[in-house]
């Protein structure tokens, strides 16, 4: 357990620096499909040192692909009709409340009491962070896609939790998976945004670049995490990614924190004791 908490950590971290960086972006649904397109070039010279996936492993590939294909339109439209700082939250807070209920369902994972507590502390702490802002019709918009991205980070956490563990070398998996991502996103993102969306990455490819680099250690860390933990409890430790984007936004970005979200972010904080705890 030491292991997947040591990388769950360094998922979190890297996390919120990916998604503090993303904000700076002209264009973050151009900026999304540089980090697909990027992180499945840099581990495309590995894949010849790892066995190639097989049996259910490939079929948890292609969903998580399209999946993630997914997440990454239903993300953006959440930035695109709301403060960042209000739809995030919502996302990041409710996705692990799906994948708890999901991990009950489909992988026969039951949670002991006092860490079921510190899922709802997590979940709640973080929603209540993006709920702190003025609820304007743009807000409540945003504020329903968000839910809806939830849906796809608790659908595709127990799709790549499942797929890591039905391989012999998880990094079989994981290196696949950056591939399967980058190839689906760069057929459907187009699709969904025409050539614009093309001619907007290429004003911002360094930054792709960076961020593509970040998206393989936060998201890779993550999945070799639930190779060796349960998948409910180390989904929500990672949403403490709010807390360091919290901190990073104060920082760096002049943003203030309310007594509103300081609250929540004790909550947050008792919440992932919690689950250490249990």
């Amino acid at each position: 357990m030491t292991v997947a908490l040591s990388l769950i950590l360094l998922s979190a971290v890297v996390h919120a620096i990916v998604n503090i960086l993303t904000k700076r972006a002209d264009n973050k649904y151009a900026m999304r499909l540089l980090i697909g397109v990027f992180s499945a070039i840099i581990v495309a010279p590995a894949l010849f040192f790892v066995p190639l996936p097989h049996g259910r492993a490939v079929w948890f590939l292609v969903g998580t692909a399209f999946v993630h294909a997914l997440y990454e339109l239903l993300l953006v439209k959440s930035y695109e009709s709301a403060a960042f700082s209000a739809v995030y939250p919502v996302a990041r807070g409710t996705g692990p409340l799906f994948t708890a209920i999901g991990a009950m369902l489909f992988l026969h994972e039951h949670p002991p009491a006092l860490q079921l507590l510190g899922i709802a502390f997590v979940c709640g702490g973080v929603i209540t962070i993006g709920l702190s802002h003025r609820a304007t019709e743009g807000a409540m918009k945003g504020i329903a896609f968000a839910l809806a991205t939830g849906l796809t980070i608790g659908s595709y956490t127990l799709i790549d939790a499942s797929g890591v563990r039905a391989v012999t070398n998880p990094f079989s998996y994981v290196l696949w998976f950056f591939v399967a991502h980058g190839f689906c996103v760069l057929v459907t993102a187009p699709g969904i945004r025409g050539r614009s969306v093309v001619i907007e990455a290429r004003k911002e490819w360094k930054l792709g670049i960076l961020l593509g680099a970040l998206s393989i250690t936060t998201y890779g860390s993550a999945m070799l995490a639930y190779r060796f933990g349960a998948t409910a409890q180390l989904a929500a430790l990672r949403e403490t990614s709010v807390l360091f984007g919290t901190a990073l936004a104060m920082s760096f970005l002049g943003e203030h924190m309310t007594l509103r979200r300081w609250i929540a972010a004790g909550g947050i904080a008792a919440g992932a004791i919690l689950l250490q705890a249990g």
